[in-house]
C-alpha cells in the first residue's frame, strides 16, 4: 500500500467516524427537542480536536510504516487518481450544498415561522452544519474514490 493510500485510509476512517458521530448525535438531540447551541459548539469542538489528533496519528503511522524514498515518489498514476478524486469530491460538495439550499428554501416557504422570533441564530446554526456536512461528505467521497482508483489501477 502506497504512502498516499495509507493517508487516504486515515482521512476516510477518521472523517467517517468523527463526523458520522457528530451528525447522529445532533440528529438524535434535535429529534428529542434537546438541541442547544452549547451542545452543538461543545460537540463540534470535541469532534474537531479528535479529528485533528486522529489524522496526525494516522499520518505518523503512515510515515513510520513507509520508507522515506517511497514517501517522496509521486507517480503519474497517483496524480491522475488524485485529480479524479478531487473532481468527484467537488461535484459531491456542489450537489450537496445545492440540495440543502433547495430543501431549506422550500421548507421555509411552507413554514415561514420555523425560525421563531430570533431567526438569525438558528439559521446560522443550520447553515453552518449544512456546510460542515457537505465538507465531510466530500472528503469521504474524495478519499474513497482515491483509494478505489489506486487499487484498481495499481
Amino acid at each position: 500500500m502506497s504512502f498516499r493510500e495509507k493517508l487516504s485510509w486515515g482521512v476516510l476512517l477518521t472523517t467517517s467516524a468523527v463526523w458520522g458521530f457528530y451528525f447522529v448525535r445532533l440528529g438524535l438531540r434535535a429529534a428529542d427537542g434537546l438541541l442547544t447551541q452549547d451542545l452543538v459548539l461543545w460537540t463540534m469542538g470535541v469532534c474537531i480536536g479528535f479529528s485533528i489528533a486522529a489524522q496526525v496519528g494516522f499520518s505518523i503511522l503512515a510515515a513510520v510504516s513507509t520508507s522515506k524514498a517511497e514517501r517522496a515518489v509521486v507517480d503519474e498514476r497517483e496524480q491522475g487518481a488524485s485529480l479524479k478524486a478531487s473532481y468527484t469530491a467537488f461535484l459531491t460538495m456542489s450537489g450537496t450544498l445545492g440540495a440543502l439550499s433547495a430543501y431549506g428554501y422550500s421548507y421555509a416557504l411552507r413554514h415561514p415561522d420555523m425560525l421563531g422570533p430570533d431567526p438569525l441564530a438558528p439559521a446560522l446554526l443550520l447553515a453552518a452544519n449544512g456546510f460542515i456536512f457537505a465538507l465531510a461528505l466530500s472528503e469521504v467521497v474524495r478519499h474513497a474514490t482515491l483509494i478505489t482508483l489506486l487499487r484498481r489501477v495499481g
